[in-house]
């Protein structure tokens, strides 16, 4: 069976702020297995809050993956919240990607309001109940705010490309495919055009990002199969 769902919240006109996700068994078979063995190391519904990162390339499933936890842990009626670290760029969609024409040395970490994010984290996991966060508007190539109320989740779900940079998380989770794995997928998702522009932004941010697997708790492989899933 698939599910269709969106991965951002309706503006105030109903008009949908991101990209469709579409959940098949090849996401959430990996994501049960996954949440089987986060159940032998986390109390899912403890008092404290379980922080999961996921992070990888460029169209390589973070978001996907994220999802299809959360509707996995949804299934076991475990609350939980999925994080985009795309709404936490400093510069909306459309204006960052010209700061990126002007020089590839505003390409990087430094693009992303890291801090922030951090803090949302840090306040979800110490139970903080109002919760203020960034939202992007690809069609309107803005950045706005959002405040949620965040006291019934047990579970944030956060992904991104650089996330592995927070200290906050209780189990990281690294997709183990670069951008030329991914090409296909970037290609299908359709959001971002195909040049050898994006080809050296994408070049940057894997030699950015290739050494986070070695910190992650597990990895998932270029099929998403679990790489050392002994916990």
């Amino acid at each position: 069976m698939a599910y269709a769902l969106k991965n951002k919240q309706q503006d105030k006109n109903n008009n949908m702020i991101g990209d469709t996700i579409e959940l098949n068994e090849n996401y959430l078979a990996p994501a049960r297995d996954i949440i089987a063995l986060l159940k032998k190391r986390f109390p899912l519904k403890g008092k404290t809050k379980l922080a999961i990162g996921i992070a990888g390339e460029s169209g390589s499933g973070k978001s996907v993956t994220a999802f299809a936890l959360q509707k996995v842990l949804e299934g076991q009626e475990v609350k939980s919240l999925v994080l985009q670290m795309d709404d936490y760029f400093k510069l909306p969609p459309g204006t960052n990607h010209k700061n990126r024409l002007k020089s590839l040395e505003n390409v990087g970490i430094h693009e992303v309001d890291l801090e922030k994010l951090a803090q949302n984290i840090k306040d979800l996991k110490n139970g903080v109940a109002e919760i203020e966060k960034p939202l992007v508007n690809y069609s309107e190539n803005s950045i706005g705010t959002e405040i949620f109320d965040a006291s019934a989740y047990d579970v944030v779900i956060v992904e991104g490309t650089y996330i592995f940079e927070i200290d906050f998380f209780d189990f990281k989770i690294f997709i183990d495919r670069n951008y030329k794995d991914t090409y296909e997928n970037r290609v299908k998702r359709n959001r971002d055009e195909q040049s050898d522009f994006v080809e050296q932004v994408l070049e940057i941010e894997h030699r950015i990002i290739r050494n986070f697997k070695n910190n992650a708790d597990l990895i998932l492989g270029k099929n998403y199969e679990l790489i050392n899933p002994d916990l």
